[in-house]
């Protein structure tokens, strides 16, 4: 299959597609700006990143009065993922006073249940939990620790991924739920969202790369290491054979699912380059990871349409169940679908660039 395009090309079309068809300010903006700086920087495209800083500009003057999303009050209007990181790769230095504002106000005022994790505000009862959180505050937390030299910021980072692995992990899948409490019953999500997965994956693959990097001897390390490991070991295990995962992730009649997708094999590639996968391991994961972002092909169009993701998915139906998960429609150029397409064109990039992966147009040969 010829198809004359580079994975950085093809991410810089789907950051395009996203600008031209999104106009909904929530985290998902968030998530596509980081990607988009991501893409820039791996890729060599300086004009991306500087875009990328002038869209910002208004979240650290406090202009952004909303952002959808949990966290919009204390992360997300303040450009949260996508300014932390923008501001530890040494891109924009002026957003340090407001992004040390915005983790003091999350530590401060975000509700907690009793164990500390971060809770769901506003919905009418107490401890709901979900691991969507962890996307939203750890990698900002831990960027944050090393641009302000704050080590409480690096602990809470920490004691969040902890604590929400040791309440939604499911052992026997080795995949994690999506929510306890989503609904006040005081039950786990009995299904496995391929998103939230992927939102688990993302935060321990990026806490992976840094974390050692502020504190080497950090002794939550080998813990983490192992939770990544445990997650991945689940994906490996339900990985459908075109190279994606499904929407509910063990029940393969559901639709394959793109974003989840994404956001799994973003996770994998960073293993692949910064050895977080174990040596014994790596010509594994790499055949998993070459499977998938094969497979992923197909539903990304050239133009950077994005087919097949998940719409705002919160444990739906009664709680959330495979059922309940498979019935709640994908939809082509959703908000959510950018950001995770990005991310894992800007890694395959970088493992192109280390002769890990071959190019787009070799991938695609066969």
């Amino acid at each position: 299959m010829k198809i004359g395009m580079t994975y950085g090309d093809l991410g810089l079309n789907v950051w395009e597609r996203y600008k031209k068809d999104v106009k909904e300010v929530t985290y998902t903006r968030i998530l596509a700006y980081h990607a988009a700086a991501r893409l820039g920087k791996t890729y060599g495209h300086p004009e991306v990143i500087e875009e990328v800083r002038g869209l910002l500009q208004p979240y650290i003057k406090g202009e952004v009065e909303r952002v959808g999303g949990a966290y919009g009050p204390t992360v997300y209007r303040f450009g949260g993922n996508a300014t932390a990181f923008m501001l530890d790769r040494g891109f924009m230095p002026e957003a340090k006073e407001s992004q040390i504002m915005s983790a003091e106000k999350l530590i401060a005022e975000q509700p907690r249940d009793p164990d500390g994790l971060f809770e769901m505000p506003n919905r009418g009862w107490r401890g709901f939990i979900w691991i969507d959180t962890v996307f939203g505050v750890c990698p900002f937390l831990v960027w944050m620790s090393r641009v302000a030299n704050e080590p409480k910021y690096l602990e809470e980072a920490v004691k969040q991924m902890v604590g929400h692995h040791r309440r939604l992990f499911d052992p026997a899948t080795k995949l994690y739920f999506q929510a306890y409490n989503a609904k006040g019953t005081n039950k786990l999500t009995p299904s496995h969202w391929s998103r939230g997965v992927g939102w688990g994956l993302l935060a321990l693959a990026e806490m992976l790369y840094d974390v050692p990097r502020i504190a080497p001897n950090h002794p939550a390390i080998p813990e983490l290491l192992k939770e990544y490991r445990d997650i991945l070991e689940g994906c490996a295990n339900f990985q459908d054979p075109s190279g994606l995962w499904h929407q509910a992730m063990e029940d393969f009649g559901s639709y394959l699912e793109t974003s989840g997708t994404g956001l799994i094999l973003y996770a994998i590639g960073r293993g692949l380059k910064n050895g977080s996968i174990a040596k014994e391991d790596f010509d594994r994961f790499r055949e998993i990871y070459l499977k998938g972002l094969k497979g992923l092909m197909g539903y990304i169009a050239l133009d950077g349409t994005v087919y097949h993701c998940c719409k705002g998915c919160l444990a739906p139906g009664y709680n959330g169940t495979a059922a309940d998960y498979a019935q709640h429609q994908w939809i082509r150029n959703d908000s959510h679908a950018f950001g995770p397409q990005i991310l894992n064109l800007s890694q395959a990039v970088s493992l192109e660039q280390k002769g890990i992966i071959p190019s787009l147009e070799k991938l695609m040969e066969n």
